[in-house]
């Protein structure tokens, strides 16, 4: 089968989210606190990282571990809604990111499959630099469905909206069980990407640490 299309995760694929989730996380502190020793700051802000876990996680456990651990009370009543209409202000590309779409753009449709809010994660597209890629009717997003990732139905959508089949693309991502195992079930080429270095798995599939690697293989 000739393939047609490359579809992306976002954050932690495409956008550094290591990097926005700290800056965002650490304004938020920053804000609602007078902490002035830096080193007892960055301990609560790199805690805040821990627990996020890749941002697999409710934000409102977040809220509660500041409370408990260092009595830090945030204002929000909803912490994942302000936390979804904030990030988005602090997001960056990866360094490879936008040399190697250029690059895959030259050969294939690209698409972009993410789970989020719909418009958090399009102002995170266009804040990035990366949004030029991406027309309106490439871009699938959980949040304007009843489903996310890794439900198959999310990534049939994606390829179905790019007028490809699944088995015409390629899928990458950072998660495993979302980004693998979904796109996988949907009939399409996963690709793992992890960027903290190598990590043992027993599944066949293509495993790059940099984003800018896909060119060695598309």
């Amino acid at each position: 089968m000739t393939l047609k299309a490359i579809l992306f995760d976002f954050d932690d694929t495409l956008g550094n989210r290591d990097a926005y989730a700290y800056d965002c996380y650490r304004a938020i502190i920053e804000a609602n606190t007078d902490i002035q020793d830096p080193l007892y700051l960055e301990a609560i802000v790199q805690n805040c990282m821990v627990w996020d876990q890749h941002g697999d996680v409710n934000k409102q456990y977040i809220k509660e571990m500041l409370q408990s651990t260092y009595g830090i009370s945030l204002p929000y009543e909803d912490f994942n809604t302000y936390w979804d209409s904030v990030l988005w202000q602090y997001c960056v590309p990866y360094q490879d990111s936008e040399q190697t779409l250029e690059e895959l753009s030259r050969r294939y449709t690209l698409g972009i499959i993410t789970n989020g809010p719909s418009d958090g994660q399009r102002k995170k597209l266009e804040r990035s630099g990366l949004g030029r890629f991406f027309t309106e009717d490439r871009i699938t997003v959980s949040g304007d469905y009843p489903f996310k990732k890794p439900d198959p139905r999310l990534f049939q959508e994606g390829c179905r909206k790019l007028g490809v089949r699944p088995e015409e693309a390629v899928y990458v991502g950072d998660l495993f069980y979302r980004d693998v195992l979904g796109s996988a079930n949907a009939g399409m080429t996963p690709v793992w990407i992890w960027y903290n270095g190598d990590r043992k798995h027993h599944f066949d599939c293509i495993t790059i640490s940099k984003i800018s690697e896909l060119t060695n293989y598309f």
